[in-house]
């Protein structure tokens, strides 16, 4: 007969277990500081260096990414064939091109390595680079606003006069007075002109769509009221890409081609009466399609030029005597400063981080492919996040216990024969 079972308090465990090199470091600490760099960025994605270093001419808001780097130098070991990749294609734009094209080249491609591979550690740790919601809310923000915005401008006054100017020194080329009389141009937010505002709230729009994707539609409302205020082209442009997203999602695709008629009518309607649209119509009537006269055909300039020269390295173009058109996008740059190298490299990011297969919400992560690689500058941190955040990562589990042997148990049951 058997006695009962008895609970005995031992001791734990001594183990030979010391602290390591790596963690003396503090990488818990250093990935975090990490990681709130590239929240800062995201979120103000423009900063007048001037303020910094007198007479720089820096406004994207980029140089936070290349600290976090710094203070986490081992994510540049995580994708070593990316990074390995690179280094031909620096190679080339510094022999064939002007010493500023390598640099260009790298402010382009090393901030999106960084990124990705920090997006690549916390997904491992079950962790996300954007915290739940905080996209959103930051959409929200702006896009709020943005509506003060307007209200000080042509209505009534009710932003302080310390914060607007806080935003003059601080944002590049904010201004607190209209474009125009007419209210052609809208408003900017916080971001350095109207464009670059649709460009931030569009990142802002994708994540909280990656997070959320039943809020799909949420987001989309908040992102029209944003076209509404800000204007440009380029939101007008972003919000018809993500409003064809959203439709394109739908599960039953015969409610999303039905939804097509009354979207477009809609999209065809508020084009009638943009007077942003009808401004640019006037200027392609006056001015022509050639770029060399018509201002707002400059940036189709710096897209597709690099395109047209390549094998061969890119020459900017230069416009209206002083304008040098450098490469806009993530594509143009690779290809026009990287040749055949540059392309590779891109090939191999899509590969490695999107398998086409196990990439959710596919309409929007095209979205966050063409915004990056086409219409914003490719050192705009939030673009970048942007299509990160669609990366395909394999999750770790739970912590091993031979992982941590100074995690053992302190109490162990012994069974007692009576």
């Amino acid at each position: 007969m058997t006695g009962p079972v008895a609970f005995t308090p031992i001791q734990p465990r001594a183990t030979a277990w010391q602290p390591s090199l790596y963690e003396m470091t503090l990488p818990a600490l250093r990935l975090a500081t990490a990681r709130g760099c590239v929240l800062l960025c995201f979120f103000w994605p423009f900063f007048n260096y001037d303020l910094v270093v007198p007479g720089s001419t820096v406004e994207i808001n980029f140089l936070p990414v290349f600290a976090a780097g710094v203070i986490l130098p081992e994510l540049f070991l995580l994708d070593l064939p990316a990074l390995l990749l690179t280094l031909p294609a620096y190679l080339i734009a510094l022999i064939f091109s002007a010493p500023t094209s390598a640099a260009r080249l790298m402010i382009g491609l090393v901030p999106l390595h960084i990124i990705f591979n920090l997006t690549r550690r916390l997904r491992e740790n079950g962790e996300e680079l954007i915290p739940a919601t905080w996209a959103f809310r930051g959409l929200k923000t702006f896009v709020l606003f943005s509506a003060a915005q307007m209200v000080q401008m042509h209505y009534l006054r009710i932003l302080p006069s310390m914060l607007l100017n806080l935003l003059v020194a601080v944002v590049p080329r904010y201004f607190t007075l209209p474009y125009d009389d007419l209210g052609t141009h809208g408003v900017q937010g916080w971001a350095s002109e109207p464009s670059s505002a649709g460009l931030t709230t569009v990142a802002f729009a994708l994540v909280a769509i990656q997070q959320k994707p039943e809020w799909k539609w949420r987001v989309m409302s908040w992102f029209a009221a944003l076209v509404l205020l800000n204007k440009s082209i380029y939101a007008i442009v972003l919000g018809i890409l993500l409003l064809t997203a959203c439709l394109g999602n739908l599960k039953r695709k015969w409610i999303a081609f039905a939804a097509m008629i009354p979207a477009s009518a809609i999209v065809g309607f508020y084009l009638s009466i943009s007077g942003r649209v009808a401004k640019l119509s006037e200027n392609m009537a006056i001015d022509g399609l050639q770029t060399e006269s018509n201002h707002e055909l400059a940036r189709f300039v710096q897209i597709l030029s690099p395109l047209e020269q390549f094998p061969q390295i890119y020459k900017p173009v230069i416009l209206f005597g002083s304008w040098v058109m450098e490469p806009m996008g993530l594509l143009p740059l690779c290809v026009g400063y990287g040749s055949l190298f540059g392309i590779l490299w891109l090939i191999y990011i899509l590969y490695k981080n999107f398998p086409i297969s196990q990439v959710k919400e596919r309409g929007f992560w095209l979205v966050s492919v063409f915004v990056l690689f086409i219409m914003a500058s490719p050192d705009l941190i939030c673009s970048i996040v942007a299509l990160a955040a669609f990366m395909v990562v394999k999750q770790a589990n739970t912590a091993d216990e031979e992982n941590e042997p100074h995690l053992l148990p302190r109490y162990s049951i012994i069974a007692e024969a009576g």
